[in-house]
């Protein structure tokens, strides 16, 4: 298994994590600011646009949690080097 796609992966979650807040917040501000300007239907259409976006930060939270675990486990092994202890002349004869 390739960890190249999965480092890609775990850098597009990540920056997802970090970014949908952001949209969610401005998708809920606009929807407040339209229902006080008096722009109901405009209004409901961000706030529903806002609850897309709060499931989608969820599922994206959910499989940045499950690539990461991933990321971990193909690399545990790899880094990691064993010494192996080279016969000496005085040890090779016991």
């Amino acid at each position: 298994m390739r960890s190249a796609p999965l480092v890609r992966s775990l850098m597009c979650g990540l920056a997802a994590i970090v970014l949908l807040p952001i949209v969610l917040s401005v998708t809920l501000g606009t929807a407040s600011l339209l229902a006080a300007v008096g722009d109901a239907a405009a209004a409901a259409a961000c706030r529903w646009t806002a609850l897309a976006i709060g499931v989608l930060w969820g599922v994206a939270l959910a499989a940045t949690t499950v690539i990461t675990g991933l990321v971990t486990l193909t690399r545990s092994g790899r880094g990691v080097r064993r010494r192996r202890r080279r016969l000496q002349p005085r040890d090779a004869g016991r």
